[in-house]
């Protein structure tokens, strides 16, 4: 065996006991972080997307988050560095930020319990408590929806999704209705909105879900003080 290829099995073995230790730690913490890791599945669902590349042993590994305000990238941060031991890098954009973590491990194991992207996200089967629910819907607003004195509002083109939200909600009693948009433009898919707007749900989803993001959680509080509501 010369030099080279003895050099890259070394590297291998180091890697594959590296990434053994990893699994083991969140093998060890799943129960105690299950809320935390509801609350990534919101993130990305809403704002985030994972990357892998490469080919074979060669895979490059990649989760990317896209928040508008630095108090999601606290939360973020939390949840990926207790649930996965692993340290986020941020990056500035003109209007938001780009936070990425690069783990095999990590990535694998949110594909194990949900999907992702635009048109596929869905709400993750490991849902089972009302913690992981409020963290995984809180999560996801933070991300998706639009706050005004008439209506907390989301947009999606993933109808699905959009309706697991709506039956979810409605277990924490906020009721919501889901309305459809189709562009003039042929070429571009049906958008699909979800609106909460009688004043007594949103006041529910203040009391029992809310925000993380800063901006949204006052705006959310300065409207519930006025009286205007919407049947």
């Amino acid at each position: 065996m010369d030099i080279r290829e003895r050099n890259r099995k070394n590297v291998l073995s180091r890697w594959e006991k590296h990434h053994k230790k990893e699994k083991e730690f969140i093998e060890k913490n799943k129960f105690s972080t299950s809320h935390l890791k509801a609350r990534l599945c919101g993130f990305l669902a809403g704002d985030g997307n994972i990357l892998v590349s490469g080919k074979g042993k060669n895979k490059h590994n990649t989760i990317r988050f896209f928040p508008d305000d630095k108090s999601l990238i606290e939360s973020f941060e939390e949840a990926v560095q207790k649930v996965y031991n692993q340290k986020i890098k941020i990056k500035e954009a003109r209007n938001h930020f780009i936070v990425t973590v690069d783990s095999k491990s990590l990535v694998e194991d949110l594909l194990s319990i949900s999907k992702f992207g635009i048109y596929t996200w869905e709400i993750p089967k490991m849902l089972n408590s009302l913690t992981t629910k409020t963290e995984w819907l809180r999560a996801f607003f933070d991300c998706e929806a639009h706050v005004n004195q008439r209506y907390i509002r989301i947009q999606s083109v993933n109808r699905k999704g959009l309706l697991e939200v709506k039956k979810l909600l409605t277990e924490f009693q906020v009721q919501s209705k889901l309305y459809e948009y189709s562009p003039k433009n042929p070429k571009h898919h049906k958008v699909y909105i979800l609106n909460i707007s009688k004043k007594e749900d949103r006041k529910r989803y203040a009391a029992l879900i809310g925000f993380n993001h800063n901006i949204k959680l006052k705006k959310l509080d300065e409207t519930l003080l006025t009286n205007a509501t919407i049947a």
